[in-house]
C-alpha cells in the first residue's frame, strides 16, 4: 500500500518538472553558432556565397560574417566602423543620442562582380552613403565615385523606418549604373519616394542624366507606405510596399499591399514630369482565404525571391495588427503582376466619386506604363494621364487560389526560400521549403507541392526557435550551399544548420514528411534524404511507417502508476494535430483514452499516466497522430504477485523487493526535487526520459 502511495504520487506530481524542460522548439549546438559585438541592432543583410561572406549592416557598424562558421567572425578585425558625422546636431532636434543619432546601415548592395559595395546609413538622422572594397577597406583617393556622398532619398533618415533599394548596372539610360530605392526623403517623414540616382559617367565624373522619383506630396503615387522588398527583373525595377488605399478613403481608412513598377530606361517627360517617373505603375497585391466574403490579409510585411528565378515572389502578410491577429504566405507569379499592369487603369472622377475602372476608349497611346527608347518624345497626354492614374484596377493574385500557410494569433515578419526535388522516377517531385519568421523568433517550416491534379498541397514540418530569449527577427538569409539559415537581432546573428533531421523527429511519420528528411527503419533515426530511406512528403504511400511503429510489452504490478510515451512529442508544429490515445480493454473493447484525475493524466509531452492499476487497465494502448499509430504497449497487471504469501521466506522475499523498490523511489524523489529546484534557472537539461523511465517501475 506504501509503495502503491508513493508511486502514484511520483508520476503525477511531475508536471513541474515537465514545465521546466527546454520546449521542443529550442536548437542547441551542434546545429546552432552565435555570433554578438554587443547589441547593435543587425538589420541589413547581403549574402556573398563566392566570397563565404554575410555582410551585416549594424549600428555604427559593417561586419562581414564567416559563413560557414559565424562564431569564427573577429568583431575587431571582421568589421569596418562607420560612425555618425554629425551626432550633436541630430541630438539638438530631440533625437536620442544612444540609439537615433548613431549611424545604422540600412542599404548594402553589390556593384559589379562584388568586389566593391555600396552602403548607405541613417549618419545620425543625416543619411550618407559611400563605397567600400568588400574585404573592408576604404576606396582611394584617387578612386572617387561620383553622385556618392550624400544619401538623402537612398537610405532613411529614421533607423525605424522601412525601406528598400537596389544596385542596377544594366539597363538604364546610356547604360550607365544606378541605384533604385524606396524610402523617406525628409526629416519630417513627409516625403516618401521611390527614387532613381542621378547618372553619371564613371570614367569622365559627368552627371548625364538627372534623378527620378515620385511626385511629390501626391497621395496618388504613395501615401505613408512601408517599403518591404525591390528586385531588378528584365526592363523594369519592381517595389513591394504596404500604404494607406486611396481608392479606400470614401469608406473609411485601411491599408492595402502594392507592387509598383517603373521603367530602368525612363528618363521622364520633357515639359511635364521632367524629374518624375513617366512610367510608374502600382498594383495591390490579394492575399486571402477565398469565399463569398474573402478575408484579406492585407498588411506585406517581407518578401523574397530566390535569386535567378526571376518568375515568382514569395511574401508574407498579416491582417491590421490592432485587431485579431492572423498571418499568411502567398507566392505571385510575374506573369500576374505584368497581366494586372497590362490591364485596366483606376480612377476617381471627382473626391465624391467611387473609384471606378477607365473605360479603353480614354486611355492614350502609347500606353501609359510601358516601356520606350526615351520616354521625353512622349505626348503630353500620355504624361498627364500618367500623372492622374498610377493606380491599375485589377489586383495581383496569389497562385493556388489560396495561401500557402495561414496561421491566427501569429506575426509572421520575414521569409526566405528554398527548392528541392527528391524522390526517382515516377516519384520525383518538385518542392519548395518556406522559413517563416514571426515576432516571437521563430521560425515555421513549410513544404509545398502540386498533386497530381496541378493543385498546390503545403505541410507544416516544424517549428523551431531561432532567436535567444525569443527577441523579434529582424532579418533573415539563407545559403544553399551550405545548408544554413541565419536569423538576426538587435543583439546577435545565429547561424542555424538546416540537416537536422535526427534531432528534430523522433517518429517515422513526422520524418517522413519532411522533403529534406528520410526515416532509416534499421536503426530508428531520422536521417538527411537519401533514396534508400522512408520518403514520403506527399504522403499518398499508406502504411508505410507501419513497420517503424514503436512497440512495446510491459508488465505492471497490480497498484502501480505507469507512463506511456508517445513518439509524436508536443510542439509548436503539433499544436493543432489530433493526438489521441485508445485503450483496447478485454472489458470495454476499443474506446479513447479521455482525462479523469483519478485514473489518466495526459502529460504535457502527449504521454499518458495510468494510475493505480488494476486487471481492468490490461491490455493495448496506442497513441494514434492525426489518425496515424505511432506507438503502441501492451500492458500486463500482475496480480497474482499480489496474492497472500504462505511462508516466512515468501514474507522476506516480498519485503526484500519492497525496501528495494522503495530505495529506487526515494533516489528518485530527491533526484526530481533536485531539478524541479533548477526549473526556470538556467539548470541542466531535464528530459522525459530521465524522469518516466520504465525500467524504474518494472
Amino acid at each position: 500500500m506504501i509503495l502503491q502511495i508513493i508511486s502514484t504520487f511520483f508520476v503525477v506530481g511531475l508536471s513541474p518538472v515537465v514545465e521546466g524542460r527546454p520546449q521542443p522548439e529550442q536548437l542547441l549546438p551542434p546545429h546552432t553558432n552565435y555570433l554578438s559585438c554587443g547589441k547593435l541592432y543587425y538589420r541589413t543583410l547581403h549574402l556573398d556565397e563566392s566570397r563565404n561572406a554575410l555582410y551585416v549592416g549594424a549600428m555604427d557598424r559593417l561586419v562581414k560574417v564567416n559563413l560557414a562558421n559565424v562564431s569564427d567572425t573577429s568583431c575587431e578585425y571582421d568589421s569596418m566602423l562607420l560612425e555618425p558625422s554629425n551626432a550633436a546636431n541630430c541630438v539638438s532636434k530631440g533625437k536620442s543620442e544612444k540609439y537615433d543619432c548613431r549611424n545604422h546601415i540600412r542599404v548594402i548592395q553589390p556593384i559589379g562582380d562584388g568586389e566593391r559595395l555600396y552602403v548607405c546609413g541613417t549618419n545620425a538622422h543625416n543619411p550618407k552613403d559611400q563605397v567600400v572594397y568588400a574585404n573592408l577597406t576604404s576606396l582611394g583617393r584617387h578612386e572617387y565615385v561620383p553622385g556618392v556622398g550624400n544619401g538623402i532619398a537612398k537610405c532613411p533618415f529614421d533607423p525605424e523606418d522601412n525601406s528598400t533599394a537596389v544596385w542596377v548596372e544594366n539597363g538604364n539610360p546610356g547604360g550607365l549604373p544606378a541605384l533604385y530605392s524606396g524610402t523617406n526623403a525628409e526629416f519630417t517623414k513627409a516625403d516618401t519616394v521611390i527614387f532613381r540616382t542621378d547618372l553619371f559617367d564613371l570614367n569622365s565624373g559627368r552627371r548625364e542624366y538627372g534623378f527620378k522619383r515620385t511626385i511629390k506630396y501626391d497621395s496618388h503615387m504613395l501615401d505613408k507606405p512601408d517599403f518591404v522588398g525591390s528586385y531588378e527583373i528584365g526592363d523594369y525595377v519592381y517595389f513591394f510596399f504596404r500604404e494607406i488605399a486611396v481608392e479606400y478613403m470614401n469608406c473609411g481608412k485601411s491599408v492595402y499591399s502594392r507592387v509598383a513598377r517603373v521603367c530602368k530606361k525612363d528618363t521622364g517627360g520633357k515639359n511635364i514630369l521632367n524629374q518624375n517617373w513617366a512610367t510608374y505603375l502600382k498594383a495591390r497585391l490579394n492575399c486571402s482565404i477565398p469565399g463569398e466574403f474573402p478575408y484579406y490579409f492585407n498588411e506585406i510585411q517581407n518578401v523574397y525571391k530566390i535569386p535567378n528565378d526571376d518568375t515568382t515572389f514569395f511574401a508574407v502578410f498579416t491582417t491590421n495588427l490592432n485587431g485579431l491577429m492572423g498571418s499568411a504566405v502567398c507566392t505571385f507569379h510575374l506573369d500576374d503582376v505584368t497581366k494586372a499592369f497590362d490591364g485596366k487603369f483606376k480612377e476617381q472622377e471627382s473626391s465624391t466619386s467611387a473609384w471606378l475602372p477607365v473605360a479603353g476608349s480614354k486611355v492614350p497611346e502609347p500606353r501609359p506604363g510601358s516601356c520606350v527608347d526615351d520616354t521625353r518624345e512622349l505626348p503630353d497626354r500620355v504624361l498627364n494621364f500618367m500623372r492622374t492614374h498610377p493606380l491599375m484596377d485589377g489586383n495581383v493574385g496569389h497562385q493556388g487560389g489560396m495561401p500557402v500557410f495561414y496561421k491566427r494569433d501569429v506575426v509572421f515578419t520575414h521569409i526566405v526560400v528554398d527548392r528541392m526535388t527528391t524522390g526517382m522516377y515516377s516519384d520525383k517531385t518538385d518542392y519548395t521549403i518556406f522559413y517563416i519568421g514571426a515576432k516571437t523568433g521563430q521560425v515555421y517550416k513549410v513544404s509545398q507541392w502540386t498533386d497530381e491534379g496541378d493543385k498546390p498541397k503545403s505541410n507544416l514540418l516544424d517549428v523551431f526557435q531561432a532567436t535567444l530569449e525569443g527577441e523579434p527577427i529582424q532579418a533573415m538569409e539563407i545559403s544553399r550551399r551550405k545548408r544554413m539559415l541565419y536569423v538576426t537581432s538587435d543583439t546577435g546573428i545565429r547561424q542555424i544548420d538546416l540537416s537536422m533531421c535526427n534531432s528534430r523527429y523522433d517518429s517515422c511519420l513526422q520524418c517522413s514528411k519532411d522533403p529534406m528528411c528520410a526515416w532509416d527503419r534499421d536503426s530508428s533515426v531520422c536521417r538527411s534524404y537519401q533514396p534508400s530511406l522512408i520518403h514520403d512528403p506527399t504522403g499518398r504511400k499508406e502504411g508505410l511507417c507501419d513497420a517503424s511503429i514503436f512497440k512495446r510489452k510491459l508488465i505492471a504490478n497490480f497498484g502501480q502508476s505507469i507512463h506511456l510515451s508517445c513518439s509524436v512529442g508536443r510542439s509548436e508544429s503539433t499544436l493543432e494535430s489530433e493526438i489521441e490515445w485508445h485503450h483496447y480493454s478485454k472489458t470495454k473493447g476499443r474506446y479513447t483514452v479521455k482525462f479523469q484525475p483519478e485514473k489518466h493524466v495526459l502529460t504535457n509531452d502527449n504521454g499518458l499516466v495510468v494510475i493505480s492499476v488494476n486487471e481492468h487497465d490490461s491490455g493495448r494502448y496506442d497513441c494514434l497522430f492525426n489518425g496515424h499509430l505511432v506507438s503502441s504497449y501492451h500492458i500486463a497487471v500482475d496480480t497474482h504477485r499480489c496474492s497472500a504469501p504462505n511462508k516466512t521466506a515468501d514474507y522476506q522475499k516480498i519485503y526484500s523487493d519492497w525496501c528495494n523498490q522503495f530505495e529506487k523511489y526515494k533516489l528518485a524523489l530527491k533526484t526530481w526535487e533536485k531539478r524541479q529546484g533548477k526549473c526556470g534557472k538556467g539548470g541542466e537539461e531535464v528530459t522525459s526520459n530521465e524522469i518516466y523511465d520504465s525500467s524504474r517501475f518494472f
